[in-house]
């Protein structure tokens, strides 16, 4: 099951793979090879002080995650590149005078798309606003109003701001650095930045007394690329099948987890991981009032794997949201991922499918397997479940109850309050067994069937990161199979019907009897064609 994790970008790397395909359909192999031959090596510059992205390190080299990214892009290629450094006028200015082949950090926005040509967006990032940690004026990008602003200049930043006309300064700088500390020392009311290299400069640097806005700059969405010159379409074809490459192989992520995944995590605390203290098998209280289920023990062995240190809070979910979205929660260890979720969490691989499915009383007729069967039914949710919103987008507000719980939710079934409960297929399993509620009858089709995973609050990637990082590596060893057979594997409801049986069978035994068939039928053309074939030599001799 676990074979199947997949980031969220999969939809990015499926447009890189169109793209390689067109490009490699337009361009015959033997002219890539002709043009891969006779350059061997790119030439590109690197930002010196652009952290984590871009950087210069401690010998004077080119280094960061774009850095390296590209690097690795060109040498799945089977090529070099170097690089030279600089401030960012100056490495822009390179690349419009074609002096480099190409960048690799350049922030795609409607000024620059005249002078490059842009690979397939590799991250998204968002931007915040640094202030003064005695500012109590500003608190979101709004109260920015009458003030003045630090931007580096030239910098995607700057141009955003510039797009539209603003009621504050803009001030430019040669950094972000110099930007944030002049602000340290008095001047201007804030700096607007990338919120990583907010993060990686007040940490590298040390300069005191500033403090980073929790709400992100609303539209400032800004999608980093590998840039070219303007119609150099063969080093863009390079780029983009190198980009492909070391996403499909791994590369991608272990570069990401290398340069993202310690910066936003809190240094002097535990990370409060949120979860449903009644949703069993999953994640519930014990008797004892203990964290417990597939999710906690999962969440154990990650943060063992990777360095965590977790503090669990497990209540009623609807509560527990409410923490998660307040900033009172850091991650939830068990959210089902929907489009309308991912707006405003940011998901890792799923651990685990779960199948939400309907659950009646014995003798009220069978589960009800489609949405035209629930109409005029006293349904009942748990609030605020996946199921919850289900419902509400198929328009059954109108027969629909919500309860605090699943358990909750089947009791009232199980009692006559309510006629269909729409809940979790191993939820329901799990207090049938645990309760004796044999008068329940669960449904053996899913509603939904959605992915369950990691979730934490849009733009925190690098904790989402130790998540993801960890769960492949618990895996790889061995011990999530362990513990998906501990608390998930055994809830599994098992008809014995002679129907079922001989299905079963049936499954089995018919691939074989259609194999010897298709045997016996060749066989016998065989010896039909070697008979006809010796009658053909006897004629021919006589």
């Amino acid at each position: 099951m676990f074979s199947s994790l997949r980031y969220r970008s999969s939809p990015v790397v499926a447009w890189l793979f169109s793209t390689v395909l067109l490009v490699g359909l337009a361009c015959p192999l033997s002219d890539l090879q002709a043009s891969t031959s006779r350059k061997h090596v790119l030439t590109s510059a690197c930002e010196d002080d652009y952290p984590p992205y871009s950087l210069v390190d401690a010998e004077g080299h080119a280094a960061g995650f774009s850095v390296e990214l590209l690097k690795a892009a060109v040498e799945a290629m089977g090529r070099d590149v170097t690089f030279r450094t600089g401030t960012w006028p100056a490495v822009k200015g390179w690349l419009e005078r074609r002096e480099v082949d190409a960048l690799p950090l350049v922030g795609r926005t409607p000024e620059r798309e005249p002078l490059f040509d842009f690979t397939i967006p590799y991250m998204t990032m968002h931007g915040v606003v640094v202030v003064r940690q005695d500012n109590d004026d500003i608190l979101k990008f709004e109260d920015l109003s009458g003030k003045e602003v630090a931007v580096m200049q030239g910098d995607n930043t700057e141009e955003f701001l510039r797009r539209e006309k603003r009621d504050f300064d803009i001030v430019t700088t040669d950094s972000f650095e110099t930007a944030l500390l002049q602000l340290s020392q008095g001047q201007h009311d804030a700096v607007v930045t990338q919120h990583l290299v907010a993060i990686r400069l007040l940490q590298s640097t040390g300069i005191p007394g500033l403090k980073i806005l929790p709400t992100l700059i609303p539209d400032f969405n800004q999608e980093f690329c590998f840039a070219v010159a303007e119609g150099d379409k063969e080093t863009l074809a390079t780029l983009n099948e190198g980009l492909a490459i070391v996403i499909a192989d791994g590369t991608y992520r272990r570069l990401r987890h290398k340069w993202f995944a310690s910066l936003d995590l809190p240094a002097d605390r535990r990370i409060v991981v949120g979860g449903d203290s009644n949703y069993p098998p999953f994640e519930f209280l014990d008797e004892d009032g203990q964290p417990a289920g597939f999710n906690v023990d999962l969440t154990r062995a990650v943060a063992a794997t990777v360095g965590l240190r977790v503090q669990f809070r497990l209540g009623p979910w609807a509560r527990v949201r409410q923490e998660f979205q307040d900033g009172k929660i850091d991650a939830l260890q068990g959210m089902f991922y929907s489009v309308k979720r991912d707006e405003v969490y940011d998901f890792s691989p799923p651990h685990s499918v779960n199948q939400c499915v309907s659950v009646v009383r014995k003798g009220e007729g069978p589960p009800p397997e489609t949405v035209d069967k629930l109409v005029g039914l006293r349904i009942v949710v748990q609030g605020g479940d996946i199921m919850h919103e289900f419902a509400e987008s198929q328009g059954l507000t109108p027969f629909m109850s919500a309860v605090a719980s699943q358990e909750d939710a089947l009791k009232g079934v199980l009692e006559g309050r309510y006629d269909c409960a729409l809940v979790s297929r191993l939820t329901a399993i799990y207090y049938k067994e645990k309760y004796g509620w044999n008068d329940l009858v669960v449904g053996s089709r899913a509603f939904l069937s959605p992915e369950y995973s990691y979730a934490v609050r849009e733009g925190h990637q690098d904790l989402l990161a130790h998540f993801s990082e960890g769960l492949q590596a618990v895996s790889d060893s061995g011990e999530y199979q362990k513990l998906y057979n501990k608390w998930l594997g055994v809830l599994v409801e098992q008809d014995t019907s002679l129907t079922t049986v001989l299905r079963k069978g049936l499954l089995i035994i018919g691939p074989l009897i259609a194999l010897l068939l298709l045997a016996l039928l060749w066989s016998w053309i065989l010896k039909r064609k070697v008979a006809a074939r010796t009658r053909e030599l006897s004629q021919s001799e006589q």
